[in-house]
C-alpha cells in the first residue's frame, strides 16, 4: 500500500513539474509574441498625464491620410536615444509612427559607419541624433536640437523646457508628401533684426519653405509671404516699388507682407508712407501697461494683448494663452476701408495701457501719458479687388521682440501658435499641423503677475501665519487643560 501511494505521489510530482515547465514556456511565448507584436502595433498604453510617450489624434490623422510611403531614419543607434527623459521620449515617439501606419518605416542608423547611406544625401550636413524624413516630394532633416523647446533656469543656464518631437516629426512627414509648399522669404538688408533663427525654424517645422532674400538684390517672384523685421534704415522708393509689385502680383494678388516694428527704429518716412497707403500707421513711443495682470514678469513694457478677431483664435489649442508684445510701438488705423483695402484689428491693448512718448525723459511718470487704451495691438490690411478670387494682405505687428527666440520658443504664451494660425489662414493651407509641446518635468503653472503676487502673499504669509497660530492655540489648550 505504501508503495502504491509512493508511486502515485511520484507521478503527481512529475505531472506538476511538467505543468510548471509548460506554464513557464507559455508565459515566455506570450511575452515573446507580445513583444514582437508591440514592435509593429500600438499595444502599449501610455498612462502619463499628457500621454508624453504616445502620438496624439492630430498625428494619427496625418498618418491616416498617407497614400505613399515615407521613411524615417534616426541617425544614431537606438541605445543612443537614452540617458535622460527627453532623449528617451524622442525614441518612444519615433517608434509610434510605424505602429500606426503601414506607410511609415523607421530605421536607426549609425551613419558614421555607413558611407553608403551618407552618400545618398550629399547636400545635407548630417549630425548624430538628427532625424531624416524621406518622402516622395522632399527630404526633411530635423536636427536633434530642434526636437525641444528651451528656457533659462535661475542660474542663467539654457535648459530643455519641453519636447516638441511629435510636432517636428509629424510636420516633416506632411512636408515630405506635399507637392507645393508655401514659400516664405525672410528679408535681409537695411539693418533688419538678426534674431530670426527661431522664427525661421518654427515656420519650417510648420511646413513652410523658408528662405532669406535681400531687400535690394533679392527676387521675390517665387515667394507667397515676405517677412520684414524692423529695419533700422528706411527703405528706398525702388525697394518699396518691389514690395508693391510683389503684393500686386501682376493682378493675381494672393501675396502677404508681414511687418514688425520696434521702439529702437528711427524715423522712416518712406516706410511710414507705404504703410499709410494700406491704412496703418506706426506711431512713435512705447506701450506700457499699468494693470499687473496684463504684464509679463513685473515688466510694464512687456504687455499682453487681447484677441479681438475670432477667426484666428479658433485655431489655437488653448485660447486662454495670451500673446506677449514686448517693447511695442503704438499703432493707428488710418482708415477702415479705402481703395478696396479693409483694415481689421486682430488684437488690442487694454484701457489700462498707455503710451510713453518717444521724447520722454527719465522723469516720465505713467500719469504723464497723453494716450491711453484701448488701442490696436495688431492690424491686418486686406486688398480685395472685385472679380478677383485672391486677396493680398499687409500684417503689422508693433513689436519685433514678439518674434524673437525668447518668446517664439516660450510654450506658456501663444506667440508662435498665433502667428502660425494667421499665416495658415492667409495662405488657405489645409495641411497645417499644430501639436502642443510636452513637458516631462510636470505641469507648469503659468499665471499673470497679479495672480503671482496674490499667491505669493497666500503661500508666504497667510498659510505660515495660520499654521503658527493653530500651533499656538493647540499648545495653549494642552498647557492649561
Amino acid at each position: 500500500m505504501k508503495k502504491i501511494f509512493k508511486n502515485e505521489t511520484s507521478r503527481l510530482n512529475s505531472l506538476l513539474a511538467i505543468l510548471i515547465v509548460l506554464a513557464i514556456a507559455i508565459v515566455f511565448l506570450i511575452n515573446a509574441l507580445g513583444h514582437s507584436l508591440s514592435e509593429h502595433f500600438p499595444l502599449s498604453a501610455d498612462l502619463t498625464a499628457n500621454a508624453n510617450y504616445d502620438i496624439g489624434d492630430d498625428s494619427k490623422e496625418v498618418l491616416d491620410m498617407l497614400t505613399t510611403d515615407v521613411s524615417i531614419y534616426a541617425l544614431a543607434t537606438k541605445g543612443s536615444y537614452s540617458g535622460n527623459a527627453y532623449l528617451t521620449q524622442v525614441r518612444k515617439i519615433l517608434e509610434q509612427y510605424p505602429k500606426h501606419s503601414s506607410h511609415i518605416s523607421l530605421e536607426f542608423i549609425d551613419y558614421t559607419t555607413n558611407p553608403t547611406f551618407t552618400a545618398q544625401y550629399p547636400d545635407l550636413t548630417l549630425t548624430t541624433g538628427d532625424v531624416l524624413v524621406v518622402g516622395p516630394e522632399a527630404v526633411k532633416q530635423i536636427p536633434l536640437a530642434n526636437m525641444f523647446n528651451y528656457t533659462y533656469d535661475a542660474e542663467g543656464n539654457l535648459v530643455v523646457s519641453a519636447s516638441r518631437a511629435e510636432e517636428a516629426i509629424s510636420s516633416a512627414i506632411v512636408s515630405s508628401v506635399t507637392e507645393d509648399p508655401v514659400n516664405v522669404y525672410v528679408l535681409t538688408g537695411n539693418s533688419v533684426s538678426e534674431d530670426r533663427s527661431t522664427l525661421e525654424t518654427i515656420l519650417m517645422d510648420n511646413n513652410f519653405e523658408v528662405s532669406e532674400a535681400d531687400l535690394v538684390t533679392g527676387n521675390f517672384d517665387e515667394a507667397e509671404i515676405l517677412i520684414l523685421l524692423a529695419p533700422l534704415q528706411d527703405l528706398s522708393e525702388d525697394v518699396l516699388a518691389k514690395l508693391d509689385a510683389f503684393l500686386y502680383n501682376n493682378g493675381e494678388y494672393g501675396r502677404s507682407l508681414i511687418y514688425a516694428a520696434d521702439v529702437n527704429q528711427p524715423e522712416m518716412p518712406n516706410m511710414d508712407a507705404f504703410l499709410r497707403e494700406w491704412g496703418i500707421e506706426v506711431d512713435g513711443g512705447a506701450i506700457f501697461e499699468t494693470e499687473e495682470n496684463n504684464v509679463y514678469g513685473y515688466q510694464p513694457y512687456y504687455p499682453f494683448a487681447t484677441y479681438t478677431e475670432e477667426e484666428f483664435v479658433a485655431q489655437l489649442k488653448d485660447s486662454s494663452k495670451k500673446v506677449l508684445l514686448p517693447l511695442s510701438r503704438p499703432l493707428n488705423i488710418v482708415f477702415g476701408y479705402k481703395d478696396n483695402k479693409t483694415v481689421t484689428q486682430l488684437m488690442e491693448f487694454a484701457e489700462s495701457a498707455g503710451v510713453r512718448p518717444e521724447n520722454a525723459d527719465s522723469n516720465f511718470r505713467t500719469e504723464d501719458a497723453l494716450r491711453w487704451g484701448p488701442m490696436p495691438a495688431m492690424l491686418l490690411s486686406t486688398l480685395a479687388v472685385p472679380n478677383s478670387e485672391n486677396t493680398s494682405q499687409v500684417l503689422v505687428l508693433p513689436s519685433v521682440q514678439a518674434l524673437s527666440a525668447s518668446f517664439m520658443g516660450n510654450t506658456s504664451i501663444a506667440n508662435a501658435e498665433y502667428l502660425t494660425a494667421i499665416l495658415n489662414t492667409l495662405t488657405a493651407r489645409q495641411d497645417a499641423v499644430s501639436i502642443e509641446p510636452k513637458s516631462l518635468s510636470g505641469n507648469i503653472l503659468s499665471i499673470a503677475t497679479g495672480s503671482a503676487s496674490t499667491w505669493g502673499v497666500i503661500l508666504c504669509i497667510v498659510i505660515p501665519v495660520g499654521i503658527l497660530a493653530a500651533g499656538i492655540i493647540v499648545f495653549l489648550k494642552r498647557r492649561y487643560r
